[in-house]
């Protein structure tokens, strides 16, 4: 778990907008563009090391794929009516893996230098702990995807920091005697931050997961996924 059992927080309600896939086809903009990497490049990483690539050579191919899409501009190639951008994304890397290995070489930009600021050693030590499942590859990636998107959206959560606080212990299972020896709030303040945020928390998971869908059975689909994919 990621100190998360509340499946209440994702409600039983997601209102679909006419607008779909607002990120995929937003992704000339350089914060879009940021989102989708932030989320996604942790999830391919894993899927190329459990594929049994190296570190390293997962590393060379994880940035080069991510550069390879930037500059044939996959990402507005992506078409909703086909399925998940999940899987779209999926069978584009391995795609270019199968390129990559026909190659024989390790794609590199500018030397040791790339385009992205991507964290692999954090990476490399949360996919240790995450291959102990013993999960295939396609497992490891949706999950490493959930709980990306989950901390994204715990980040991105806003309000006073003994608010933020009280949310955090409240995730972690404190009871709310605890949250207000902690946080100095009285219970009803306590109660109320943790309900704003919960339902901040919720608007903002279902947005994110709302961007890569296209219509609202998909993101019923999308939003069970990701709850069953943090136990």
């Amino acid at each position: 778990m990621i100190g998360f059992d509340d499946t209440q927080i994702m409600g039983e309600r997601y209102d679909f907008p006419t607008t779909s896939w607002t990120l995929v086809r937003a992704a000339k903009d350089v914060r879009a563009l940021e989102r989708l990497i932030t989320l996604y490049w942790k999830p391919l990483y894993f899927f190329v090391r459990q594929r049994g690539y190296s570190n390293e050579n997962a590393k060379d191919l994880v940035q080069g794929f991510l550069t390879h899409f930037l500059e044939h501009h996959a990402f507005s190639k992506a078409d909703p009516a086909r399925g998940r951008f999940r899987g779209y994304l999926l069978a584009a890397l391995e795609n270019y893996m199968k390129d990559a290995l026909k190659a024989q070489a390790r794609t590199k930009r500018g030397g040791d230098e790339t385009i992205f600021s991507l964290d692999f050693a954090q990476g490399e030590t949360e996919y240790a702990r995450e291959v102990e499942r013993g999960e295939p590859p396609e497992a490891v990636l949706n999950r490493a995807w959930a709980r990306g998107l989950w901390r994204h959206a715990l980040k991105e959560l806003q309000g006073r920091p003994e608010h933020l606080k009280a949310f955090q212990l409240y995730l972690a299972d404190a009871d709310y005697p605890e949250i207000c020896r902690e946080t100095g709030l009285s219970p009803n303040a306590a109660r109320t931050a943790v309900h704003r945020l919960k339902g901040q928390l919720r608007e903002l998971l279902l947005g994110h997961i709302r961007e890569t869908v296209s219509n609202e059975t998909d993101l019923k689909i999308e939003v069970e996924e990701f709850k069953s994919l943090l136990s």
